[in-house]
């Protein structure tokens, strides 16, 4: 009677054993496909910061992060060939409406998860030449990024919305933040467009050795990219953001963001937004842009489809 006792026990605790490594082994059955951003840029780090989180929050999941950039990374997404990447909200309004180079169609399988930071339209122009508003920049010469990057598609629509467009400048250089920083101190160029995070290095460099006026983008300009792109929304750039600004300075703003395959369960995506939130600290030390966010920034409503799960935590924690 004992043996048998003993025998059942053995049969049990072996049973427990094999179940337990059943559960073991189905603990990394999620498989995903990270695409995030150029090799030496912002995006490549917190994207790696972004998939310990989420891995250790999640034994279940096994993620693998891979370069990519803003376009790259939506039509992984929307192919199925990536579950999760790093975007530019504008760039995925546009893929939602099939609009953009090489969609053919609009998008339907790519879903926001969160935002991550701000990217702030930013117009720096020379304070010794009387440019106090965007139609000042008549006959004057403008910096910005080179032709078909989003910051020059953006400087395009400001300009046009001005009525002045790139036509009714002197001259338009195409040039990467660092050399407009050097046009701007040797005089090449009155104003430059740019589109980054705050404080941009380069607009330091110009106001450290030039007088920078930060030009404000009125109502009218504002509706008109709006019309542009719904991915649009207004920004404050604080007062003594920058040398010599005394005031704030309205302009606009989208969101750097994560996006996720739509086709990705409710309850891993509400755990992967909520342990990005909750590793916040983390973050902060991995970059500096994520300084002062919090949920509520995470979670802020923008123009496209949030993934279920991701709205189910961000409305929970009412954030939307």
């Amino acid at each position: 009677m004992k043996r048998s006792k003993m025998g059942s026990c053995t049969i049990a605790l072996a049973a427990l054993v094999a179940g337990l490594s059943v559960t073991q082994a189905k603990a990394q059955d999620v498989k995903l496909t990270y695409f995030t951003g150029p090799t030496g840029g912002s995006w490549i780090p917190i994207a790696g910061a972004l998939k310990s989180i989420w891995e250790k929050a999640d034994k279940r999941l096994s993620i693998e992060n891979r370069p990519g950039a803003g376009l790259v990374n939506l039509k992984a997404i929307e192919e199925g060939k990536a579950e999760i990447g790093m975007g530019n909200l504008i760039s995925t309004v546009d893929a939602l409406n099939g609009i953009g180079q090489g969609i053919t169609k609009p998008y339907v399988n790519v879903c926001h998860l969160a935002n991550i930071y701000p990217q702030v339209q930013q117009i720096a122009a020379r304070g010794d030449q009387g440019i106090n508003a965007l139609a000042d920049l008549k006959g004057k010469s403008l910096g910005t990024l080179p032709r078909g990057n989003t910051t020059e598609v953006v400087a395009s629509w400001i300009m046009d919305a001005t009525g002045v467009g790139y036509k009714g400048l002197s001259k338009v250089n195409f040039a990467s933040i660092a050399d407009q920083a050097n046009m701007f101190k040797d005089g090449q160029i009155s104003v430059s467009m740019i589109i980054s995070t705050l404080p941009t290095g380069g607009i330091m460099d110009m106001a450290n050795s030039r007088p920078v006026r930060m030009l404000d983008i009125p109502d009218n300009i504002y509706n008109e990219l709006v019309k542009k792109n719904a991915g649009f929304s207004r920004f404050t750039i604080p007062k003594g953001t920058y040398p010599g600004q005394d005031k704030d300075v309205q302009t606009v703003q989208f969101p750097a963001h994560v996006i996720v395959s739509c086709k990705l369960p409710d309850d891993v995506v509400y755990g992967m937004a909520k342990s990005m939130t909750d590793a916040l600290p983390e973050l902060v030390s991995v970059n500096s842009v994520f300084k002062g966010q919090s949920v509520k920034d995470f979670g802020a409503k923008v123009s496209i489809k949030f993934h279920p799960g991701a709205e189910k935590y961000f409305k929970e924690k009412g954030a939307m």
